[in-house]
C-alpha cells in the first residue's frame, strides 16, 4: 500500500521546510496592514533577494516611470503587498528549478511554466479591476503546481503508468489511480503544511476546476486561465500540447473573451523571455 499524503509530505526531506527568508515573507503575505519597515527588515537581510527584487521592479512588466535603486523606493512606487508578493515569488525559485523525471520535465521546465502562468495570471487579474486579486495573482500563478514537486518521487517508480503527452484530465486521473490523490490536492496539502495563506491554498487546489466550484473565484479564474494559456503555448508543466479546439472549449468554460486571450497569447512569449533573461536561471 502506498503512502498517505501526510506520510509523503513528512518523508520528502527536500520539501520538509522552506528557506527562512521565504518563511518570513510568507507570514507577511496575508497581512494587508503590514508596515513598510517590517517588509524592508526581511528583504534587506538577503542581498541576493534584494538584487533580484529590484530587477523585477525595474522590468518593463511593471512599467515604472523611473528606475528604482532600493527596496524602499520599490515599496513606495509599487506598494507593500506587491513587493511582498514579488519577493516571495523570487525566493521560491530555488525550490522550483529542478528536473521532474516523473513528469518528463528537465531543469527549469516547471519554473518556466510557473513563470508563464504567473505573468499571464497577473495580466488577467489587472483586467478584472480587483486590486486584491491583482496583488495575489503573480504568486498564486507561480506556486499553483507545487504538488508536482511532492509527487515526483513516488511517481517515478510508476512512470510507465503515467501517460506521456496527456491532457489535464488524464494526468489527474492517472495520478489519482497510482497514488490516491493528484498534484492539485497534494499541492494544497503541502501549502497548508508550509502555512501558505488560505487564498494560495485555494488557488493551488482548484487550478484545474471551474471557478464556480471553489472559493476565491477571481483568483482561481485568473490562475486556471493562465495555466491553460501557458500550456497551450508550449510551456506545459508536464502535460501534452493542447489542441486549438480543446483550448477554446476550455477557455470558453472559464468565461474569458477570445480577444483578451489572443492578446495574452501574443504577449506571453515576450514577457516570459524578458523575465527569464532578467532573473536568469540562478533563482
Amino acid at each position: 500500500m502506498g503512502k498517505s499524503l501526510g506520510e509523503l509530505i513528512a518523508t520528502t526531506n527536500e520539501l520538509s521546510s522552506l528557506p527562512s527568508t521565504t518563511m518570513q515573507l510568507m507570514k507577511l503575505l496575508d497581512d494587508e496592514t503590514v508596515e513598510a519597515s517590517r517588509v524592508l527588515e526581511v528583504i534587506e537581510k538577503d542581498p541576493s533577494l534584494t538584487a533580484n527584487l529590484l530587477k523585477l521592479a525595474n522590468s518593463a512588466f511593471y512599467g515604472l516611470r523611473r528606475q528604482v535603486g532600493s527596496a524602499r523606493e520599490a515599496l513606495v512606487l509599487l506598494g507593500n503587498q506587491t513587493i511582498v508578493n514579488l519577493a516571495f515569488a523570487t525566493s521560491m525559485g530555488d525550490v522550483m528549478r529542478g528536473p521532474l523525471a516523473a513528469y518528463r520535465l528537465g531543469r527549469n521546465d516547471l519554473w518556466h511554466h510557473a513563470l508563464g502562468t504567473a505573468l499571464t495570471a497577473t495580466r488577467l487579474a489587472s483586467q478584472s479591476g480587483c486590486k486584491e486579486t491583482r496583488e495575489r495573482a503573480f504568486t498564486a500563478g507561480l506556486v499553483h503546481d507545487i504538488g508536482k514537486l511532492l509527487l515526483n518521487r513516488p511517481l517515478k517508480a510508476e512512470l510507465e503508468e503515467l501517460p506521456p503527452e496527456c491532457s489535464f484530465e488524464s494526468l489527474l486521473e492517472a495520478e489519482t489511480n497510482i497514488l490516491g490523490f493528484n498534484h492539485a490536492e497534494a499541492g494544497a496539502r503541502l501549502a497548508e503544511v508550509w502555512n501558505f495563506p488560505s487564498y494560495l491554498v485555494s488557488a493551488i487546489e482548484n487550478h484545474h476546476r471551474t471557478p464556480s466550484d471553489s472559493g476565491d473565484e477571481n483568483l482561481v479564474r485568473a490562475v486556471s486561465t493562465a495555466n491553460l494559456v501557458t500550456c497551450h503555448l508550449g510551456w506545459s508543466g508536464g502535460t501534452g500540447a493542447i489542441s486549438e479546439d480543446d483550448f477554446w472549449d476550455s477557455a470558453s468554460g472559464l468565461g474569458c473573451e477570445e480577444k483578451v486571450l489572443r492578446e495574452l497569447m501574443a504577449q506571453l512569449p515576450g514577457d516570459l523571455e524578458s523575465m527569464v533573461n532578467l532573473i536568469g536561471e540562478t533563482l
